[in-house]
């Protein structure tokens, strides 16, 4: 087995989902962001009321998206006359209801990793905001951090930003709330060259939104750094940056876990809730922790 495969043995489990249909000339566009953001919403408005293909919305805070699931649309083709194909993929969020973040980190990476070396190219990155949400709350911003680490500073300039929800706010909030954003949390992916498009909920806009993305389509090959860490460079997922990005925060959360235990008296039901999160928070941050073993071979730059 090549270095190259190692990622086979390294992250892959029995029954991952992989990209296994790839075509050359394949334009993969990831669509991520928290559950509940409308990622499913927005790629089937995108492909139509007439796609035969429909990705399943979830009507509340659990998810329906568990594992990455592409849908295709064929383009017209590039200037040589080659066919093309767009392939959005529906990705779960780090705050799925049903799994692990560890877990659905790995899935990511495993999926992504399949699709490298394919003949495909990954042609840019959505991801999706909830502008309803007047704060960013603790799994947001958790969410958008990985996402950050898992596509490396590089890359950045190809994502773009869809603000979801943004008819449910008067022009005036939108504008301010996305000028908190734009000046705060998307500021260094703005700085490389990352941009903000307000996605309605209809077709034609979502239409748009993926147009934006294909006008910005480079010709070399965007390679994602946790699809280089994982198949290039063979490291094991909690030695990735998206994987101790997401320990560091799984982290913070267990500590701000903590101090409310400490804080003002609680109800037994408080009490029983925040020590289920711990147990819950400790055990994913325990699958992402290194040995010294582990550690020692990052630092002499052998795995």
């Amino acid at each position: 087995m090549g270095m190259k495969d190692l990622w086979k043995t390294n992250v892959r489990k029995p029954g991952d989902s992989l990209f296994t249909n790839a075509r050359k000339g394949d334009i993969i566009v990831p669509v991520m962001g928290p559950t509940g953001v409308g990622k499913s919403s927005f790629i089937n408005s995108y492909l139509g009321e007439k796609s035969k293909e429909k990705a399943t919305v979830g009507h509340d805070l659990k998810s329906c998206t568990a594992e990455l699931q592409p849908f295709f649309k064929d383009l017209p083709p590039d200037e040589s006359g080659k066919p093309r194909r767009l392939v959005l993929v529906d990705t779960p969020g780090f705050d799925d209801t049903n799994e692990a973040d560890s877990e659905i980190l790995r899935r990511i990476a495993v999926w992504l990793a399949s699709t490298y070396g394919t003949g495909t190219k990954c042609g840019g990155l959505i991801y999706l905001h909830d502008m309803t949400d007047a704060r960013m709350r603790g799994t947001t911003l958790q969410n958008l951090h990985v996402f950050r680490k898992l596509c490396g500073k590089e890359n950045l300039e190809s994502v773009v930003f869809g603000t979801t929800k943004s008819g449910k706010l008067t022009p005036e909030v939108f504008a301010r709330r996305e000028k908190q954003l734009s000046d705060g949390y998307w500021k260094e992916f703005k700085k490389q060259g990352a941009i903000v498009f307000k996605l309605l909920d209809s077709h034609e806009s979502a239409r748009e939104l993926v147009q934006k993305v294909l006008d910005r389509l480079k010709e070399e090959q965007h390679v994602l750094r946790i699809q280089e860490e994982i198949v290039d460079v063979a490291r094991i997922l909690p030695a990735t940056k998206a994987g101790r990005k997401l320990k560091y925060t799984l982290e913070e959360i267990m500590e701000h876990q903590r101090r409310a235990l400490a804080g003002k008296p609680l109800t037994p039901e408080q009490i029983e809730e925040h020590e289920r999160k711990i147990a819950t928070v400790a055990s994913q941050a325990e699958e992402l922790k290194l040995s010294l073993g582990q550690r020692l071979r990052i630092f002499f730059h052998l795995a």
